[in-house]
């Protein structure tokens, strides 16, 4: 019977499995601690702006009344105004999140300011004190660890980790071609210890897909270039970054009238929404009309309009979303699908009950470890100790 035969009838059998075993166990319990950091503080996150609202985090969120937006050309002249000493970083329109224009204002510090989605009065700024969900989303992202970027590598890491727990996890799923079925399935009728070991086995099953895919985009958002680059290497990527856009500069930047291009952007770009606009970050930088094709609250469905800032010219479209290639679609899906808050509350609920699969798994596996060889060694630790027999020879010793 060949290796394969053997591991499809009897995998228990194959040698090889056993060391995937020793793998899987030690790697679970190294990642321990961390899978049950890392999904409950990601389920929380799904919910992030209902839970910055509910902090006082968005003080306007509910001002908006009905009527049309306004202009987006006032609400930048009113922010000059308000902040003459200061560069406006972007504005964007509302949302679904932001019920007001928010703009980036960079001066000593960067603020965010709102503004009134109806008429563009500067409402203020929002708060800058550190709520709770600050340190949850630093947590997740950094491991509360000061240099952040330190705490991504580890967080790629650890994604690393993860996945190789996946993979030999699946290898020791497998329980033979006539038992597999049993392997999908939780049996509630049995014991808490084979409930357990179900449960461990099933869950890790249905969720492996997503499981993996936020471990993968762990290692990404770790390493983004030298992962593109792979992913560029097995399939061009073409819309899924940015491209190299750049303007000759002039001795003077002159104060940009938004409406006319905000009109032409209209016209490049038809049957999408106004979404914002990023000012030139430098002298070479052109300035981008942000055009909405859905009405999602990040931009992970927002084309782009380029156009010189010192005469208005156009200049080119990225049109984000819009994949051309798998490489595309690989790379654009890191953000929307790792976060699952692009589709809705109903996408959002499931997102957060599967984030709260991984500390499950950790809590299952640490409880299998202990119910098959922690136990008995703890047993056998506790265990009553012999008692001393006394024998004539052995009292005429102590004699």
């Amino acid at each position: 019977m060949s290796f394969v035969q053997r591991y499809f009838h009897r995998p228990q059998q194959v040698a090889l499995r056993r060391l995937n075993f020793q793998v899987h166990l030690w790697a679970g319990i190294i990642l321990t601690l961390y899978m049950i950091v890392i999904g409950v503080t990601g389920s929380v996150l799904v919910f992030r702006p209902e839970l910055e609202r509910l902090c006082g985090f968005k003080p306007w969120q509910d001002t908006r009344t009905s009527g049309p937006q306004a202009d987006i050309s006032t609400v930048v002249d009113n922010l000059r105004a308000a902040y003459p000493r200061s560069r406006i970083v972007s504005v964007e329109a509302p949302t679904e999140n932001d019920a007001t224009f928010v703009a980036v204002v960079q001066g000593r510090g960067r603020l965010r300011v709102a503004s009134s989605a109806t008429d563009g009065k500067v409402l203020g700024e929002f708060p800058k004190r550190r709520t709770w969900v600050d340190v949850v989303l630093d947590l997740h992202e950094s491991l509360l660890i000061p240099v952040h970027r330190t705490g991504r590598v580890l967080n790629g890491v650890g994604g690393a980790l993860l996945l190789l727990l996946n993979a030999t996890g699946m290898v020791i799923w497998w329980p033979g071609v006539r038992n597999w079925t049993r392997a999908l399935k939780v049996d509630f009728q049995r014991n808490w210890r084979r409930i357990n070991f179900d449960l461990h086995l099933a869950v890790g099953f249905w969720t492996i897909l997503i499981a993996s895919f936020w471990a993968f985009s762990a290692i990404y958002f770790a390493w983004p270039r030298e992962i593109l680059r792979f992913v560029n290497s097995l399939s061009p990527v073409i819309t899924a970054q940015p491209p190299a856009v750049s303007v000759e500069p002039e001795r003077i930047i002159p104060e940009i009238d938004l409406r006319p291009l905000v009109k032409r952007a209209f016209e490049i770009d038809p049957g999408t929404t106004l979404g914002g606009v990023d000012f030139p970050y430098s002298r070479r930088a052109p300035l981008g009309i942000l055009m909405r094709r859905g009405n999602g609250a990040g931009r992970e469905y927002v084309d782009t309009v380029f156009f010189n800032p010192y005469n208005g010219e156009y200049i080119s479209t990225w049109r984000y979303g819009v994949n051309q290639s798998l490489g595309d679609w690989v790379v654009w899906s890191q953000v929307p699908l790792h976060f699952g808050t692009s589709w809705g509350l109903a996408v959002k609920v499931i997102w957060f009950f599967a984030g709260l699969v991984i500390p499950l798994l950790a809590v299952t596996g640490v409880l299998m470890y202990w119910n098959r060889w922690l136990r008995r060694k703890w047993k056998h630790l506790r265990g009553p100790k012999p008692r001393a027999v006394s024998t004539p020879e052995m009292a005429r010793d102590s004699a």
